[in-house]
């Protein structure tokens, strides 16, 4: 894995992900996703730390695809992002449901990130990022418990 800086980088990725989080995250709206108050000061550090290495690291990330693993890091990115956009749909649009109310539908923005990020590590061959990117995913999830 070499890091240098480049145009094409795992940022451009990203994007997406970060621009669906800026235009809609404030229509959430339910406690249970939006409330620190059920957590450790410890955990939130921990994943806001976790957070930054996240969406900083992938600027040193080339985008690459030469082999196998890098276009099935695309597929997986593309279905990810797909799913991830989709686990916010009910609490967006019907966010007094069933589903919207359970566990499974409160969690699901938050453990869904995982399948785009492996696909940006794929996409990569950034194995490092892979390994970050759960333990974001760990300390983001487990924020979401602590609010159940």
């Amino acid at each position: 894995m070499k890091l240098e800086l480049r145009l094409l980088n795992g940022l451009l990725l990203l994007l997406p992900l970060l621009a669906w989080n800026l235009v809609l995250g404030s229509r959430l709206t339910q406690e249970a996703i939006t409330s620190d108050a059920h957590s450790p000061k410890w955990l939130l550090v921990a994943e806001s730390i976790a957070r930054v290495l996240v969406f900083i690291f992938p600027l040193l990330l080339p985008i690459q695809l030469k082999d196998a693993w890098n276009k099935a890091g695309l597929a997986v990115y593309c279905l990810g992002i797909l799913i991830y956009f989709g686990s916010w749909l009910p609490l967006l649009l019907a966010p007094d449901s069933a589903w919207s109310q359970s566990a499974a539908g409160l969690l699901a923005p938050r453990l869904t990130p995982f399948l785009p990020f492996l696909g940006i590590a794929l996409v990569c061959n950034a194995w490092p990022y892979g390994v970050i990117s759960a333990v974001f995913i760990f300390f983001h999830t487990w924020h979401g418990i602590q609010n159940l």
